[in-house]
């Protein structure tokens, strides 16, 4: 079973993933527009991806159990459009330069932008063994 986790803030993301790792976690992080009053990213690409990301996961519940899902908003489309100093962005673990990315926490391994819309390289990052 996937460990599904949504922080709100940098703040909140750092705290959850200090925990995660203290406790030898395996995660992956999606990085993704804070949601507005509908519920959904003002992020057109993070809305598209969602449900690529929600069926590939499903489709790797085995390989996938016991591992961390962590939605983290990077914020909303002011924050992220107009700020350089966003947290996301200058954290030297991150570096985020697109919204979504999906980040296999503790290596290089990422997809962003229209790579999180193609199944196959979302699989590719969920299958990956390599630490």
């Amino acid at each position: 079973m996937v460990h599904l986790h949504h922080t709100k803030n940098y703040e909140e993301f750092t705290t959850l993933m200090k925990k995660l790792d203290d406790a030898n976690q395996k995660s992956y992080v999606v990085f993704t527009g804070t949601p507005n009053e509908t519920g959904k990213s003002w992020c057109s690409d993070c809305v598209l991806a969602e449900p690529v990301i929600q069926n590939q996961i499903e489709l790797n519940e085995q390989l996938l159990k016991d591992v961390n899902l962590v939605y983290a908003y990077a914020g909303k489309r002011e924050e992220w459009k107009n700020c350089p100093g966003n947290p996301f962005k200058t954290d030297k673990r991150i570096r985020l330069q697109f919204l979504p990315t999906i980040i296999k926490w503790g290596t290089l391994h990422k997809l962003q932008v229209e790579e999180c819309l193609k199944p196959d390289l979302v699989n590719m990052l969920f299958e990956d063994s390599d630490d």
